[in-house]
């Protein structure tokens, strides 16, 4: 290639001296873009990551949320199978005092009737 003029001369050499520099830099360049492609895949990696993380945050509180509705439920059932417990407790020993009464009654009756 023969050169005409200065500026044909200087793009020429220009060409020649990147052409060179890749050349000498031939090694770097896949090593070069080995690391940004590294560190593409690990900030997607951390994004992804982080979201995860949010959206089981989200879940975990959610959970808290509901067992703590549920713990309060149970507190609830809890009061009233004490206070059913308790009703019939109390019915059962009604019903023997009433039993007791009835059968002192028929004795009283049996000696009425002698």
């Amino acid at each position: 290639m023969s050169c005409s003029g200065y500026s044909c001369c200087s793009l020429h050499r220009k060409i020649m001296n990147i052409a060179e520099l890749f050349k000498k830099n031939f090694v770097l360049v896949p090593v070069i873009a080995s690391v940004l492609f590294g560190t593409f895949t690990g900030v997607k990696y951390i994004v992804n990551l982080t979201d995860t993380i949010n959206n089981n945050q989200d879940k975990i509180i959610n959970l808290q949320r509901d067992l703590t509705a549920a713990q309060e439920k149970l507190s609830d059932q809890n009061t009233r199978l004490t206070s059913a417990e308790s009703t019939w407790q109390m019915a059962e020993n009604l019903y023997r005092q009433l039993a007791d009464e009835v059968r002192e009654h028929s004795y009283d009756i049996k000696d009425l009737n002698r």
